[in-house]
C-alpha cells in the first residue's frame, strides 16, 4: 500500500509541475520577435566597448601601432554606426 501511495504523489507532484512550468515558459518568451535593429545595434555596443578598452589599454603606452588599432576600431564603429542608420531608417514606423 506504501509503494502505491508513494507513486501516486510522485506522479501527481510531477503532473502538477509540469503544468506548472508550462503555463510559465509561453509568458517567458512572449516577446518572441527580436527588435528590428536589434543586431546592429549590438554590433555598435560591443565595437564602442572594445575601443574603450583599447584606449584604457593603450594610454600607458602609446604607441604608433596602438594609435593605428584605436582609428581601424573607430573606423569599425562608423560602419556598424551607419548600418544601425540605415537600418532604422528602413525599419516600419510603429
Amino acid at each position: 500500500m506504501n509503494r502505491i501511495r508513494t507513486i501516486a504523489v510522485a506522479a501527481v507532484s510531477t503532473v502538477a509541475l509540469g503544468s506548472f512550468a508550462a503555463a510559465t515558459v509561453p509568458t517567458a518568451f512572449a516577446g518572441g520577435k527580436p527588435a528590428p535593429c536589434a543586431q546592429q545595434q549590438a554590433h555598435v555596443d560591443k565595437a564602442t566597448a572594445k575601443l574603450d578598452a583599447l584606449a584604457a589599454t593603450f594610454a600607458a603606452h602609446p604607441t604608433k601601432n596602438n594609435k593605428r588599432a584605436e582609428k581601424a576600431q573607430a573606423q569599425r564603429i562608423a560602419h556598424a554606426a551607419n548600418r544601425l542608420a540605415a537600418c532604422l531608417a528602413a525599419a516600419p514606423v510603429g
